[in-house]
């Protein structure tokens, strides 16, 4: 039995690992579209946040942090989204060099990166519903 649960938690880590990577490719590209002023910015940002809520919901899982709800605070007024991308780029880096030493750290950064692109994605959409 505890082979079992050994062998689950091996299988959900090396799964983590590759979201990871995953999401650090995806959220850099989204950093370059903010750098290049792409026109695939919307899309790339949604599809880093979603790379990085898949990551968050494998590292809830690998490390038993489902009832871990660490708060993130983001700015409800005068929101910049390349601000927010680069944050959580940031946050993003910082999850991945703490999961090793603390994981409950490194899901809150974890969560906050996706909190943020999620937030930076939305100020986009509405914003260039606007125009």
């Amino acid at each position: 039995m505890a082979e079992t649960i050994s062998d689950d938690k091996k299988v959900l880590e090396d799964r983590l690992g590759n979201a990871l990577d995953e999401a650090w490719s995806k959220a850099s590209l989204a950093l370059e579209g903010l750098e290049g002023q792409s026109n695939g910015f919307e899309i790339k940002v949604r599809l880093a946040a979603e790379a990085v809520e898949y990551s968050s919901a494998l590292f809830s899982l690998a490390y038993g942090l489902e009832d871990f709800d660490p708060e993130v605070n983001i700015a409800k007024k005068n929101i910049d989204s390349k601000a927010l991308v680069k944050q959580s780029v940031e946050e993003l880096r910082k999850a991945i060099e703490l999961r090793k030493s603390s994981t409950t750290e490194a899901y809150s950064m974890l969560r906050a990166a996706a909190d943020h692109l999620k937030v930076a994605y939305l100020d986009h959409v509405k914003k260039s519903a606007k125009k």
